[in-house]
């Protein structure tokens, strides 16, 4: 268990960097948010697009790992959702958040540097984040428009909604660079030399921004005042879910389904991770349980400093030993 948190101990330190950069102002006002944008829109895609441009095509062809995590994910969403509102007697807009604060993870910025630290030098691991950040706009969506169809999109209506929704996704970075690494992995396109070196500088540099920048994002939730109504008991309900039984089923629907260990590995750790920042975006666009996804995010990250280590732990006794 000591070499689970030895692993752990760069990506601790680095989110500890940014909460103290933050709290001392090392990083000019609106740092966080810059940061934030340059690892979504250069150093992530830089990474998605090498990673995915230089597997195999057999590589892609993980229908039992999409399946498997994608599926779990939304029987989650479903099942905070029907306990919130009461098997849909007494819905809530806030129903719907709470789903979705309990199916997304925080892949990106936070999955992917731990699975990284844990599976060195392995593509496969990228490959699985990259699939499962792509994956999670479906999520995303879905969301939106649970939120729009019960009244809470400041008068948008549904058609607008969906075209707004559609529009953005085209325009996700990580998106189109999974999009075009895919159509360089199946055509087999050559590359120069020089433009995946170009690649390799950019990726490079995604992992210790994004890990500083969730922690300017956390320092700056931390000592800012959200208001709205606080309910502990859905965020305890949300928190067992995320943290605890997402994992865990997850890891029982890709043994039943044969996944391959690796990609097995990657989606209990992916599905482990607290939620993801994206989510606070979703409550504030819509006014929607603001303080509950404030709070939920804080704890939920402090708490998976535990939750993690005992995965990673079950992990490499049960599934690396066995290879």
């Amino acid at each position: 268990m000591l070499s689970i948190f030895v692993v752990l101990l760069p990506v601790v330190l680095l989110l500890f960097t940014g909460i103290l950069a933050d709290r001392l102002r090392l990083i000019p006002s609106g740092g966080a948010a810059a940061l934030n944008q340059f690892v979504f829109n250069i150093s992530m895609p830089c990474l998605v697009f090498s990673s995915t441009a230089m597997c195999s095509p057999e590589d892609l062809a993980q229908g039992t790992y999409i399946l498997g995590t994608l599926g779990i994910s939304f029987v989650c969403y479903g099942l905070v959702q029907l306990l919130i509102s009461r098997g849909l007697r007494k819905f809530r807009p806030e129903a719907a958040l709470m789903g979705f604060l309990a199916s997304f993870s925080n892949a990106a910025f936070l999955g992917l540097p731990i699975l990284m630290e844990f599976m060195p030098d392995n593509h496969e691991v990228v490959l699985a984040s990259t699939i499962t950040i792509v994956m999670a706009t479906a999520l995303i969506v879905f969301c939106m428009f649970l939120l729009e169809w019960y009244g809470n999109a400041g008068g948008l209506n549904r058609r607008s909604l969906l075209r707004k929704v559609l529009f953005s996704l085209l325009r996700n970075p990580i998106l189109v660079a999974t999009v075009l690494g895919a159509a360089v992995c199946l055509i087999k396109v050559p590359l120069p030399d020089f433009l995946f070196k170009f690649l390799r500088m950019g990726a490079a540099t995604a992992v210790p921004c994004a890990l500083v920048a969730q922690g300017m994002v956390l320092s700056s939730q931390m000592t800012s005042e959200v208001g709205g109504k606080s309910h502990p008991s859905w965020q305890i309900l949300v928190q067992f879910v995320k943290l605890l039984l997402m994992p865990l089923l997850t890891w029982l629907a890709l043994g039943a389904f044969g996944t391959n260990p690796a990609w097995l590995i990657a989606g209990v750790v992916l599905a482990a991770m607290p939620t993801g920042s994206m989510t606070y975006v979703i409550s504030e666009t819509y006014r929607v349980g603001e303080r509950d996804c404030t709070q939920v995010i804080l704890l939920g990250t402090a708490a998976s400093i535990f939750t993690v280590p005992l995965f990673l732990y079950m992990l490499q006794r049960i599934v690396l030993a066995g290879i």
